[in-house]
């Protein structure tokens, strides 16, 4: 049930990299949050008694996936997922996403309704107009290696101030992902900032989970999301920015509560 093997799909565009534990249909597909990878998820597909098949999957520009040129949107992203997800055979999923990977989730939904069985959500990202002007520009120049390896640091320093309880080889972990994802991240936070996110919300039919964490930067926004889903189950976990590994035990019981209700 916990063994975790790794695979490559090949899109038109480059190889897809993603992490599977076998099982039943239809699939729980995991989208990491930025600048993760789909390891990010590890500790979730270990402790998660479930019995479908579940496809983690790093997002282009992270991970082992290929590096997508210009300015992607959530649109183009959403493609990428759909196309890897065809490729694997799941013709219906559940989709569970973390920050980023919740707004990819939702685009996901809104897209292809008909395949989504349900939709969980971990530190969904809801910013109004202004918010969203703001974070394009705070966040719209990677941190491009250096000659004196200053960019090293820089990774740290951020990683560690904004998760400053965090486990020390769990930030390590983050910082290794965010080293490799320096032109990716930029170009995800953009296609976070400029797109409708909201209105992708509204779309959305399937059954909606929201998960959060009161030491989550994004918990500010919760009551939000909330309110965009007004009967949406909802559930509290601890891990701060990173849920299902900091708290996979909290993360898969969540999870599968909610997965258990779909069933009854």
């Amino acid at each position: 049930m916990d063994r975790i093997r790794k695979a490559y799909v090949d899109l038109p565009r480059g190889q897809v990299h993603c992490r599977i534990r076998e099982g039943v249909e239809p699939t729980l597909v995991l989208l990491h949050q930025t600048a993760s990878s789909s390891a990010s998820f590890d500790p979730l597909m270990r402790e998660l008694a479930i019995d479908h098949r579940i496809v983690a999957i790093d997002t282009p520009g992270f991970g082992g996936s290929y590096d997508p040129s210009g300015m992607p949107s959530l649109g183009d992203y959403a493609a990428q997922i759909v196309a890897t997800l065809d490729r694997l055979g799941a013709d219906r999923f559940h989709l569970f996403g973390h920050h980023t990977g919740a707004s990819l989730a939702i685009e996901i939904a809104a897209t292809v309704p008909v395949r989504v069985e349900s939709v969980m959500l971990a530190g969904p990202v809801f910013m109004t107009d202004a918010e969203r002007i703001e974070f394009a520009a705070g966040y719209d120049q990677p941190i491009a290696p250096s000659r004196d390896g200053a960019h090293l640091l820089a990774n740290w320093n951020y990683a560690a101030t904004y998760n400053p309880d965090c486990d020390v080889e769990l930030l390590h972990g983050e910082v290794v992902a965010m080293l490799r994802a320096w032109r990716g991240r930029p170009q995800a936070y953009a296609a976070v900032a400029h797109h409708d996110t909201a209105a992708a919300a509204a779309k959305i039919g399937a059954p909606v989970l929201l998960l959060t964490s009161p030491d989550d930067f994004f918990h500010f926004g919760f009551d939000r999301a909330r309110a965009i889903f007004p009967r949406a189950s909802v559930a509290t976990t601890s891990g701060g920015n990173f849920q299902p590994a900091a708290d996979a035990p909290g993360t898969a019981r969540a999870t599968e509560g909610f997965l258990a209700s779909r069933r009854e």
